[in-house]
């Protein structure tokens, strides 16, 4: 699904990852961790194609689904559309429905709060039913209610043989749902 290669990171001049090597298999999900600045945002975007590594490679195999932290949204569509964007296909419905209630999807999107929005964003990338996760900061935004809901998610994502590479700041609990962390720091 995953894999990445002597994979090495520079911002503004300044070294972030150095020959960096990790995979990411079928029903498998890495944590990766580390402080601000490590450089955990940039490799999601290497990984999702925004940025080019200074070397090393990334191969994905199957469809990704990324969810990138601190995108902002800013145009007066409703929650329904912005999730037609993904497609009306609908896929992972019933795990949507766990994660948007009815009253969320009659709002716009710039109704709603920063944590309905990461809802909502995760939502969007369960919609293109991926076969590898790529989730920056999902737990960000979230309360602890919201969060071990997420954890749930991504458990029977698992179990459906999706790839997860979450990318947290810090290491939550997340038993049962973790096979790896890699720490940047």
């Amino acid at each position: 699904m995953l894999k990445v290669s002597n994979l090495t990171l520079s911002r503004g001049g300044r070294s972030l990852v150095n020959n960096l090597n990790f995979k990411v298999k079928s029903g498998e999900a890495l944590l990766i961790t580390g402080v601000n600045g490590s450089g955990k945002s940039t490799l999601a975007s290497v990984i999702a194609g925004n940025f080019k590594a200074d070397s090393g490679s990334v191969e994905i195999s199957g469809r990704l689904g990324v969810l990138l932290q601190n995108i902002e949204i800013d145009f007066p569509i409703s929650v329904e559309e912005f999730l037609d964007l993904a497609g009306t296909d609908v896929v992972n419905d019933e795990l949507i429905n766990h994660l948007i209630s009815e009253e969320i999807r009659g709002k716009k999107i710039t109704q709603l709060s920063v944590g309905q929005l990461q809802r909502v964003e995760i939502a969007q990338v369960l919609r293109i039913n991926p076969d590898l996760y790529i989730l920056d900061e999902p737990f960000s935004a979230q309360d602890k209610e919201n969060t071990e809901l997420l954890i749930e998610i991504f458990k029977k994502l698992k179990t459906k043989g999706k790839g997860i590479l979450i990318i947290n700041h810090i290491q939550l609990n997340l038993d049962g749902l973790i096979d790896e962390v890699l720490n940047l720091s």
